[in-house]
């Protein structure tokens, strides 16, 4: 091949000079490929989001679908209870009191009825007198039962105390009768009157009148009184176990019957307005005296039922009350008030309930957030060591653990000896090779044997028989797997591709199985780096006592075959051609050119032609190959400390020059 000064000055400076082969080269680069498409990405979720969302999700939905259904028809129930027992402690308040003024009526109805059959003459002062008396002592919840004639006069019995007092009235000249005893004579039924004050008994009374006729003559009329105090004494009896407090209002302000009331004494003769009964306000009852203006008013409770609450000195008390007709013009008022917090036990016993199932969904949530994590993280692990097993990093799995679930315990010792087995595979596959294959684009059809231009490259070490003569077979294996980790390392750091070992030998080539357009250059780097590593290693063997290893290298670029190449068992990815011949006949001749360099790197003119000044070079001349007609131009590569062989090179370039 012709030598031109301007080529010799740049391979041995290393300096690039741009020509026009390298301007089309630069033109036309690398084939780049767009992968093909494959239609809009599909949306991917980690599978820790889709077992904790899912198993939280149906887990909360279970649960609190359960739990709304149990707290609704809960609270339902609960309140229909509460309703329920106000409306029963109500009418419980109701028939007692009815139970406590009925008898009156029924005295009223017993004596009338003697008198109009004839069985008793209302003329008859002493039959009368012995009739009431009777009465009266057979109807101990009646405080006085009188008879009046026409003219407004007649008999009366009275319960003081233990005692039954008989006397006589006369009503004729008392200006202020109620409606009931003037106008007996234009009513045939009973009437119960608005409570009325006597001040012989000093207390007030509900009154019922019953007219009496015989044959249609009117003979008079029955009164038969109910003590408002005896109504008070009774009332404190209902309800003491469970803390409840009856009472009876005859309107807004007035009060009928109290418990407190059943101590109290009280002078309503002179009071003219409004009925003879005491205020709200003056019944030993703070709670009740607040009912109207303070109490707010309190829903969810039956229609007919008035509730109320009322706070007095940080304590709630609650009213419920209904009306009561058939005692007068007007409806009475009953009801009973009590602590609120006595009331709401079955309340705080749903809001417990409430607090359970919470905690219940709470904890059964958590537990489904943890089992889903920990599928999930037993899944990510799987899929974390699927990665490393996708691009070949053997080394960083850790083995995965048993497990629980049959189906992941199946699955991770599938996988642990799936990565057992590949370790092995690693052991004799060249890992970069095969994830450059893998990342090849057409199957297995990109795989079939093509002719590429490629850079080739051949190590020995000198002498290596002879120093395998005195190390015993462990220590010649280690010796040999360090050499071909250092050299491999820095092959595959160029993106070349180790073909196969040879004895102490490597075969390496770049430009397959990608295209790589600066191949030359790549090696020229390589077998760069592959000097220093090998200087680097000596020193370290020095410092051990150990010997130098000496390694020759030799580079060619041109065409070989690339593909897979084997039988149909066994096939390897690998290269042959003529290229291949030449690299290895390049390195057997610089055997002849090493002296007592530790690295000799000597390369065809093609490679040093296309390696763009990749390293320093000088020309050695051209030289005869092993087993070729004719010659072949043959460059070393000069590095730090290099000497120039033997000089032939560097005399017959200044003679070409």
């Amino acid at each position: 091949m012709a030598d031109h000064p301007t080529k010799r000055r740049f391979l041995r400076t290393g300096l690039r000079v741009s020509g026009p082969k390298e301007a089309v080269r630069k033109k036309g680069g690398p084939r780049r490929t767009r992968p093909p498409a494959l239609g809009r990405p599909r949306l991917r979720l980690p599978i820790a989001a889709v077992l904790v969302a899912g198993f939280g999700s149906l887990m909360l939905l279970a649960v609190a679908s359960v739990l709304v259904l149990g707290l609704v028809s809960a609270s339902r129930n609960t309140f229909a209870l509460l309703n329920d027992r106000a409306d029963l402690a109500l009418s419980g308040v109701e028939v007692r009191i009815r139970n406590q003024l009925n008898p009156a009526r029924d005295m009223a109805r017993f004596v009338a009825g003697l008198m109009e059959r004839g069985e008793l003459d209302p003329a008859d002062s002493r039959s009368l007198q012995d009739t009431l008396r009777g009465a009266l002592a057979g109807a101990p919840d009646v405080t006085g039962i009188a008879f009046f004639h026409p003219d407004r006069t007649g008999l009366r019995a009275d319960r003081l105390g233990n005692q039954l007092h008989i006397g006589r009235e006369d009503l004729r000249h008392e200006p202020e009768l109620g409606p009931e005893l003037r106008n007996g004579a234009d009513r045939t039924t009973a009437v119960w009157a608005d409570p009325l004050w006597s001040k012989e008994a000093g207390t007030s009374f509900v009154t019922l009148f019953q007219p009496v006729r015989r044959n249609g003559t009117y003979l008079g009329q029955v009164v038969v009184g109910v003590s408002l105090g005896d109504l008070s004494r009774f009332l404190s009896t209902l309800y003491v176990e469970q803390g409840l407090n009856a009472f009876v209002l005859f309107d807004r302000q007035h009060v009928l019957a109290h418990p407190s009331l059943a101590g109290m004494k009280f002078d309503f003769s002179t009071k003219t307005d409004g009925p003879p009964l005491p205020r709200i306000d003056q019944v030993a009852d703070p709670a009740l005296a607040a009912l109207w203006q303070t109490g707010q008013p309190v829903d969810a409770l039956k229609k007919r039922v008035e509730g109320r609450m009322v706070n007095v000195l940080d304590e709630d008390y609650l009213f419920l009350m209904r009306s009561m007709a058939g005692y007068g013009q007007q409806d009475w008022t009953i009801g009973i008030s009590f602590r609120a917090n006595e009331a709401s036990a079955e309340v705080r016993r749903l809001y417990t309930t409430g607090l359970a199932g919470l905690g219940i969904l709470l904890i059964s949530v958590a537990v489904a957030l943890i089992v889903g994590r920990r599928i999930s993280t037993q899944v990510a692990h799987l899929a974390e060591a699927a990665d490393h097993v996708r691009t070949f990093d053997f080394r960083a799995i850790e083995e995965l653990p048993d497990s629980r679930l049959r189906e992941l315990a199946r699955a991770n010792s599938a996988f642990n000896a799936m990565v057992a087995g590949l370790r092995w595979f690693e052991t004799y596959v060249p890992k970069a090779l095969v994830l450059r294959l893998m990342h090849r684009r057409g199957g297995l059809t990109s795989f079939q044997s093509e002719e590429r231009e490629v850079t080739v490259m051949f190590t020995d070490i000198r002498g290596f028989s002879r120093m395998a003569e005195h190390m015993g077979a462990a220590d010649t294996a280690a010796l040999l797997n360090e050499h071909f980790t250092l050299l491999a390392n820095c092959i595959e750091a160029e993106g070349g591709t180790v073909d196969k070992f040879i004895g102490d030998a490597i075969m390496a080539f770049w430009g397959a199985p990608e295209e790589q357009p600066d191949h030359a250059a790549r090696a020229l780097r390589a077998a760069h780096a592959i000097t220093r590593a090998v200087r680097e290693g000596n020193r370290r063997r020095a410092a051990e006592g150990l010997p130098a290893i000496r390694v020759r290298i030799g580079l060619h670029s041109g065409p070989v075959v690339v593909g897979n190449i084997g039988s149909a068992s066994r096939i390897n990815y690998t290269i042959v051609g003529d290229t291949v011949n030449v690299a290895a006949r390049i390195e057997e001749l610089a055997s002849a050119l090493q002296g007592d360099e530790e690295v000799i790197v000597l390369s065809s003119a093609a490679t040093a032609f296309q390696g763009d000044g990749a390293a320093p070079l000088d020309c050695v001349g051209d030289r005869t190959l092993r087993g070729r007609t004719g010659t072949t131009e043959v460059w070393r590569v000069t590095l730090d400390g290099d000497g120039g062989g033997d000089g032939a090179g560097a005399v017959r370039e200044e003679e070409k020059a």
